[in-house]
């Protein structure tokens, strides 16, 4: 590989996806960002996923790239949707060059935290800009995400995604696991798109929410939560009968 390949992984609140140097050559800044988010898929690669989620057994894909999160939900996520989030990525592509990019409007106080078996680890605007990537690479960053939205009916979303690791019109398998802490007291865990499953593990404690999902393709997320102090009686009790329906399985 030519020191002049660059790998992209792309953020939008979690969205992670890869796409060759001759893309990011001929496009704008403006169309590349459409590229990297249109759902389309133009080319036929058979020996990959080309983008239709498929969850897989992690027994076959130890070693591939690992995208953890922490997200820290408080009370005033609720006024304005912002959540801070601590993102790790480890087991990284090893190439010369390569950038994470965050959304432009949905994310701030974007920071490097820890980089490992990485020549150099900056940031430039909304993208964190990395150079000599070498095995068992660990990147960490911090950052503010608006990713927490009011449904309109009593229950909030933590939405995140599409999570992809994206080559072309190519999908490879992945690992996403996020930590999610709950610091408002008004809200009530509810339920999870996708529903838990195999390869879609979904554990909860008070205050808590944890999952881990190993799959191909593009992984979207919707942690709900039911408000108590806005949602109605009948939310109330639905809330109450889906926990006691988790806390028995």
């Amino acid at each position: 590989m030519s020191r002049s390949t660059l790998v992209v992984f792309t953020i939008s609140l979690f969205l992670f996806g890869l796409s060759p140097n001759s893309y990011s050559q001929q496009l704008t800044p403006e169309e590349m960002e459409e590229w990297l988010f249109d759902d389309s898929d133009t080319l036929a690669i058979d020996e990959v996923n080309e983008g239709e989620l498929a969850f897989v057994k992690k027994a076959n894909n130890t070693g591939v790239h690992h995208h953890h999160n922490k997200m820290i939900i408080t009370d005033s996520s609720l006024e304005d949707g912002w959540v801070t989030i601590e993102q790790c990525h480890r087991n990284l592509d090893v190439v010369p060059l390569a950038q994470i990019l965050f959304s432009k409007t949905r994310s701030r106080n974007l920071t490097v935290s820890r980089s490992k078996n990485i020549g150099k680890a900056w940031i430039e605007e909304n993208s964190v800009q990395l150079e000599d990537i070498g095995r068992e690479a660990v990147l960490c960053v911090t950052a503010e995400t608006r990713s927490f939205v009011y449904n309109g009916d009593g229950t909030y979303s933590l939405r995140s995604g599409p999570f992809m690791r994206r080559f072309f019109d190519g999908y490879y398998p992945m690992r996403v696991t996020m930590d999610v802490e709950i610091n408002a007291k008004r809200l009530r865990f509810y339920d999870t798109t996708p529903p838990a499953q195999d390869g879609f593990k979904v554990w909860r404690t008070d205050g808590a929410i944890h999952f881990e999902a190993w799959f191909e393709g593009r992984l979207s997320t919707d942690i709900r939560f039911h408000d108590l102090v806005i949602g109605d009686p009948v939310a109330k009790r639905q809330s109450n009968a889906r926990i006691a329906e988790l806390k028995a399985k």
